[in-house]
């Protein structure tokens, strides 16, 4: 018996990203997480966005004012695609973002951006009312505090979000390394940004001559963390297990 999934799996062609409010204003502000960190997760979200074809709608509020503009290097992934600007609060009272929205026909979102508890967890809850299936990207959205940011998370969880990471959405999206298309922008995008596995891979890659492709299998004596850890040894014993 073949049992029915209650969701469809979350795919690069039953989806669209929605970035709400990545300007240089709000991130001033932000304390929930250092800004270089927000950015870089927000980037590697549109990246992978725009590798898999993804269809993504970039938002903005208050952009001539208070907002100010969008992130530079959010912009260089889509170089001929505008903002929508808005003024409303949530980005489905915007007559714009509907329209483009309804044109993509996608049922599931995948929704970050700034702040928190402001334009995404408005933008969520209207979304859950109108009845599509949102995915958080957690680790790309960004508040005024940490208390703040996760206080609006766990409401939101109660809304029916589904809370992710960038790394969550990239392994949802490419369950398959086989295939050579997206294999190397992906591979690129998790050396740069994946923390220790990213720089595993780079440690990996450098036993590689140039042009090599094939993979090397690293021992766990070999791996870079033991060899650059600066905590003593007799410090590690009591964690050893007695005979």
């Amino acid at each position: 018996m073949i049992l029915q999934p209650i969701h469809h799996q979350l795919t690069p062609n039953n989806c669209a990203v929605i970035l709400v409010d990545y300007q240089s204003q709000l991130a001033l502000t932000i304390g929930s997480t250092d800004e270089e960190t927000l950015i870089h997760n927000a980037i590697n979200l549109a990246k992978i966005a725009k590798t898999f074809n993804i269809p993504t709608v970039l938002t903005t509020i208050g952009e001539t004012s208070f907002g100010g503009p969008i992130f530079s290097k959010l912009q260089e992934i889509f170089p001929d695609q505008k903002p929508l600007g808005r003024t409303t609060l949530s980005v489905f009272e915007d007559t714009k973002i509907l329209t483009t929205l309804e044109k993509i026909g996608r049922n599931k979102l995948l929704i970050a951006g700034l702040w928190t508890d402001f334009g995404v967890a408005a933008s969520i809850r209207q979304a859950r009312k109108l009845g599509y299936e949102i995915f958080m990207v957690t680790d790309a959205c960004g508040d005024v505090s940490l208390r703040t940011h996760n206080i609006a998370i766990q409401h939101l969880l109660q809304e029916g979000a589904v809370p992710v990471t960038w790394l969550q959405v990239l392994l949802a999206l490419h369950r398959d390394w086989a295939p050579p298309d997206t294999y190397e922008v992906l591979l690129n995008i998790v050396k740069d940004h994946a923390s220790a596995y990213g720089l595993e891979i780079r440690y990996a890659q450098t036993g590689l001559g140039e042009g090599q492709t094939e993979w090397v299998t690293i021992k766990p004596k070999e791996r870079w963390w033991r060899k650059c850890s600066m905590v003593p040894i007799r410090s590690l014993k009591r964690f050893q297990k007695r005979p």
